[in-house]
């Protein structure tokens, strides 16, 4: 009975241990359950904290970049289909709408059936180096070179950086802007060259002014062209200088060329509602300046009681003595071997250009091909400006092109001169003139003859919407969805 009852403890023994070590095996495989559970529910959070944090950077990138363009004079044309082009290639599911200065963009999800809408409003101007390198950016993003957020902090970078050029150094441009372009376009003498470099100044001067107030932005075309119509009949009474060719340089910089341009390519890429409210702005804008030339001569008329000289004289034969002097003779066509190219550097550096990239030689010499391939079609057509101007934008358009395509640059900042450079200022042959000499001397068709002269621009600006879209078709003969954007290339 001894050894049993000895034998039954040892049993029993031996049972409450193997139970404690199954309970502590037991444990342990709990805890350890319990703990990849926690990592793998922390990883989870982890994955989905970086997901939702990645989306956030690349939709801020997507707004961002639709700033940028707007604020730095993208083509508005194309702007949604790159916005579009862009969310694409970074897994985004978006929608956008784009008015005049204005986009709402919408992101969805999928898995939850809601969106987010965001609204951007943002003033334009043209700033071609910073829209250069807001391209760059958008180039590396959607090549993988670098990351959305150091994309974000180039861009915050580049939208608060300061314009390349000072104000005396904007005023200096502006002066010889109008003066290079005098001669060439607006048949002026050596002496009318002169005469309209402190008027283009001034113009820029009020220009740059104009911005801190904004009230009298609203008033800022009408009161400028006033000033600069007066000056310009005073100094025409004279009988030296042209006013013709003075006045028009003078202004040469305010004409609503760049914003004809976008409302006819807006159109062609059927956005109807942004091109018709451009196109309808560039009519009352031409409207605006016609009034304020004639205010201007009128008010000249009126003070000094004299008639205004030269107002229908379109080629300067009154005003300029052909044999006189080199400096009061109607200038050689020879004359536009500098004059072109100069007007071209000057208005590309006004535009914002970077001195010492290659893109500024590009655009004075664009800008040269252009005008040489509009001014010889015009000899050919004469009085037929669409026509000149739909060749003129089509060797634009072609060697820009061209350009973008086989050295991946930026096609648009590098047509943008010559294209301005085709647009007609319904100046030279006429066009607002007429406006004015029918409003000063109280003709009833004064207002039909404004409409005329934006009339005019339209057409032109249709046949360059006509080169440019011939030529982006022979470049690009098929398109990719990623050069689906196609908002650099026309």
């Amino acid at each position: 009975d001894y050894f049993g009852a000895k034998w039954m403890e040892e049993q029993k023994e031996r049972e409450r241990k193997e139970r404690k070590e199954r309970e502590r095996k037991e444990r342990k495989d709990r805890e350890r359950r319990e703990k990849e559970k926690r990592r793998k529910r922390k990883r989870a959070e982890v994955y989905i904290t970086r997901h939702v944090a990645a989306i956030l950077q690349r939709q801020e990138f997507i707004l961002k970049l639709a700033r940028a363009m707007m604020m730095f004079g993208g083509p508005s044309h194309r702007l949604v289909a790159q916005i579009q082009s862009t969310a694409r290639v970074l897994e985004l599911d978006m929608s956008c709408l784009y008015l005049p200065d204005v986009m709402w963009i919408s992101f969805e999800d999928n898995a939850t059936g809601t969106s987010h809408v965001k609204f951007i409003r943002q003033a334009s101007a043209l700033d071609l180096g910073k829209l250069g390198e807001a391209h760059g950016l958008y180039w590396d993003v959607i090549h993988d070179v670098i990351s959305v957020s150091s994309a974000n902090t180039a861009l915050d970078t580049l939208m608060r950086k300061k314009p390349i050029y000072s104000f005396p150094k904007l005023i200096f441009l502006g002066g010889l802007c109008s003066s290079s372009i005098c001669s060439v376009s607006f048949n002026g003498s050596f002496i009318d060259t002169l005469v309209s470099f402190p008027l283009g100044a001034l113009l820029v001067t009020i220009q740059l002014l104009s911005v801190r107030n904004e009230l009298y932005g609203n008033v800022f075309e009408i009161t400028v062209a006033t000033l600069l119509s007066f000056v310009s009949a005073a100094l025409a009474s004279t009988e030296r200088i042209c006013y013709e060719a003075v006045a028009s340089s003078s202004v040469v910089l305010i004409l609503p060329g760049f914003i004809v341009l976008n409302g006819s390519l807006e159109i062609s890429s059927r956005s109807l509602i942004a091109g018709s409210v451009r196109l309808c702005y560039a009519l009352m804008y031409s409207l605006f300046l016609g009034f304020g030339l004639a205010i201007g001569a009128e008010l000249y008329q009126t003070i000094l009681g004299k008639r205004l000289v030269g107002g229908t004289d379109y080629m300067c034969l009154s005003s300029h003595d052909p044999k006189g002097g080199w400096w009061q003779r109607t200038p050689s066509l020879w004359w536009a071997f500098l004059s072109v190219p100069c007007y071209s550097l000057f208005l590309s550096l006004r535009f914002g250009a970077v001195v010492g990239r290659r893109e500024l030689f590009l655009l004075v010499a664009i800008s040269c091909i252009g005008w040489v391939t509009n001014h010889f079609v015009g000899v050919k057509f004469p009085n037929q400006s669409d026509i000149s101007a739909a060749v003129g934008a089509f060797a634009v358009g072609l060697v820009s092109n061209l350009y973008g395509r086989f050295f991946e640059g930026n096609a648009f900042v590098v047509m943008i001169t010559g294209i301005l450079f085709q647009l007609p200022s319904g100046l030279g042959n006429g066009g607002l003139f007429n406006f004015v000499v029918d409003q000063t001397s109280g003709s009833s068709s004064s207002y039909s003859s404004g409409f005329n002269t934006a009339l005019q621009l339209i057409s032109t600006s249709v046949g360059l919407t006509v080169g440019l879209g011939i030529s982006l078709v022979l470049v690009h003969p098929v398109q990719s969805r990623r050069r689906a954007a196609g908002v650099f290339s026309l």
